[in-house]
């Protein structure tokens, strides 16, 4: 029903007469005003002077969704061909009467239920476009968050891209990560830390460590250390940063790794919101997953599976790699090949799995005595093979003998029983800017190997590929 009446260019007499059949005061329209009228409002126009209204004025009645009722006061005529333009809801003729008023009423009653339900139905429609533009730039998100951490299987790459997207939905400044997984050695576990302020970095691995603990991955018994390369400086410890963690599952559901959000204003965002960010993060969840699998794959392709360090095939293509650098910088490259003797006495008289827990436990000295940038490989049966870039023979030469001193010192024990080993090493080197291929070095370290082995073993010997200062050969 009309909430407000209106007319136009009636009389006064009718106008009042109006009023007492619609039970409604009536106000005196003015045509500078339209624009002011409210949408439930019916005005009543007379049709002798509908032809004088102002131009403008007459395109507010028609465009304005009001319901214009138009009053017959002229030619039957005349009133047709302005009803038949369709400027007008309905008209009503004169002489006024309740019936008339009381059918126009039901008229306009029905006219404003249809409207209002339009209205509504408009609403609806606007508002289901609304959710499915969003959907739509939900599901855009969504498949630009697979599309680009699925493009590859480097960890630090999948969390960048994941990351980057992420700060379209909510502003992170800093992030971090937790991987876990189980090996035959424990639990294993990456800390991915923010980058920034090195005396922080423990704050943050501790509280990697409660996260993980919290969603049931345990203690870690061993993991490494990476810095992610993302975002902002680091500037805070966890406890004074707004965090928001994310759980990263397999799709069997288990937990395997978490995300650490460095943002503002997470807890403020819209279920629709929130429920795209958790759906990001099962994709990114998926890439990680696929990346930590593509990793242990590798690296048991690359390593040998006894003592865990590299395997021959390995140690081929590094070798290749560091010569090409070699002679591109002009870099020294040093080379030991390294041989336990008597090996095949330790297995006859204490078994294999003994000779099986030497070759192991010479791999963790190797490990943890050599430098980062050191390569050591198991060669192939009792045999070790060290790579040592931008080192010149003499030096290597140094750290061989420490090696062979370490190796004999250490105490061997099985089922009871203790022993010692000792062991033969062969050094060759390469000065800077020497071309040589790389079977030559291996060949000139064999060689020098051979020498100590045949010279009374537990000694080191140098090649001469070098043209070493450092004595040819040498023992305790």
């Amino acid at each position: 029903m009309p909430q407000s009446y209106w007319y136009l260019g009636l009389p006064q007499a009718i106008a009042q007469s109006l009023e007492v059949m619609l039970s409604a005061p009536m106000a005196a329209a003015d045509p500078s005003k339209f624009g002011d009228i409210r949408e439930d409002t019916a005005i009543f126009v007379a049709a002798s002077t509908w032809d004088s209204v102002p131009r403008n004025a007459r395109r507010v009645l028609e465009q304005g969704g009001l319901a214009c009722v138009l009053v017959a006061d002229t030619t039957a005529e005349h009133a047709l061909e302005l009803f038949a333009a369709g400027r007008f809801v309905a008209v009503v003729t004169l002489p006024l009467t309740a019936e008339k008023i009381s059918t126009l009423l039901e008229q306009l009653r029905e006219m404003f239920r249809i409207s209002e339900d339009m209205r509504n139905m408009a609403k609806e429609i606007t508002l289901e476009r609304e959710l499915l533009v969003r959907k739509n730039e939900e599901l855009a998100f969504l498949n630009g968050v697979l599309r680009n951490a699925s493009a590859t299987l480097e960890i630090h790459q999948v969390l960048s891209a994941y990351l980057h997207a992420v700060t379209t939905l909510v502003p992170v400044h800093q992030a971090a990560a937790v991987l876990w997984e189980s090996t035959g050695n424990g639990l294993e576990a990456d800390f991915l830390l923010p980058h920034g302020i090195p005396e922080l970095q423990e704050q943050w691995i501790n509280h990697l460590g409660r996260v993980m603990e919290r969603l049931g991955g345990g203690i870690a018994t061993a993991f490494r250390r990476q810095i992610l390369e993302w975002g902002e400086p680091l500037q805070h410890p966890p406890h004074k940063a707004e965090l928001f963690t994310q759980a990263l599952q397999t799709t069997q559901g288990g937990t395997f790794g978490a995300l650490v959000l460095c943002t503002q204003g997470v807890h403020t965002l819209g279920r629709d919101r929130l429920r795209t960010l958790h759906a990001a993060a099962n994709h990114v969840a998926l890439a990680l997953h696929n990346a930590l699998r593509f990793r242990r794959v590798k690296a048991m392709a690359d390593h040998d599976g006894l003592t865990h360090i590299a395997n021959r095939y390995a140690f081929d293509k590094r070798l290749r790699e560091e010569m090409k650098r070699h002679q591109r910088h002009a870099q020294e490259l040093s080379l030991l090949m390294l041989d336990l003797d008597f090996f095949k006495a330790v297995n006859d008289t204490y078994g294999h799995l003994a000779g099986d827990m030497v070759l192991t436990r010479v791999g963790q000295l190797l490990q943890r005595t050599l430098r980062e940038s050191d390569f050591p490989a198991r060669f192939g049966g009792e045999e070790f093979i060290v790579l040592l870039p931008q080192t010149s023979e003499e030096q290597a030469w140094v750290l061989a003998e420490r090696l062979r001193d370490l190796i004999a010192q250490e105490r061997f024990s099985f089922e009871g029983k203790t022993f010692r080993v000792t062991a033969s090493i062969g050094v060759a080197g390469m000065r800077p800017g020497a071309f040589t291929p790389p079977e030559a070095l291996v060949h000139e370290a064999d060689q020098a190997l051979y020498r100590a082995k045949t010279g009374g073993r537990n000694m080191v010997c140098v090649s001469s590929l070098g043209e070493a200062s450092a004595p040819i050969c040498a023992h305790s």
